[in-house]
């Protein structure tokens, strides 16, 4: 199965946080599935970080490294990723346009999508 992680997953992955619950740690742990990293969650990273919304223990650029270090295949962002986007019904309860992005990508490539939202 291809599986695309949130950007907090990600960062829960790589900081071994508790917050996993048994299912996603299956579903990351199963050698069976591709793992996948957007760049929009570094581009996601980057914005909360610098606006303060995010502090983190390594570097942006560490946890870039320690993504691919630690075998997650890394997604380009290509148009149709955006163009989909336009396809999604906009929620009022849920407006974040990284997630949104995320999930144009996961339903453009085919992909499950391992959230924590």
């Amino acid at each position: 199965m291809k599986l695309l992680l949130d950007t907090h997953i990600l960062l829960w992955v790589l900081e071994n946080n508790n917050a996993l619950t048994v299912l996603q740690k299956e579903l990351i742990q199963n050698t069976d599935n591709e793992k996948w990293v957007s760049r929009i969650s570094f581009m996601e990273l980057a914005i909360k970080i610098k606006i303060g919304k995010l502090e983190t223990k390594t570097s942006l650029q560490e946890i870039i490294s320690h993504t691919t270090n630690d075998g997650f295949k890394l997604l380009p962002i290509k148009d149709e990723h955006i163009t989909n986007y336009l396809s999604l019904p906009l929620y009022e309860n849920h407006r974040d346009p990284f997630d949104r992005f995320l999930i144009s990508t996961a339903q453009f490539e085919e992909m499950g999508i391992i959230s924590s939202d």
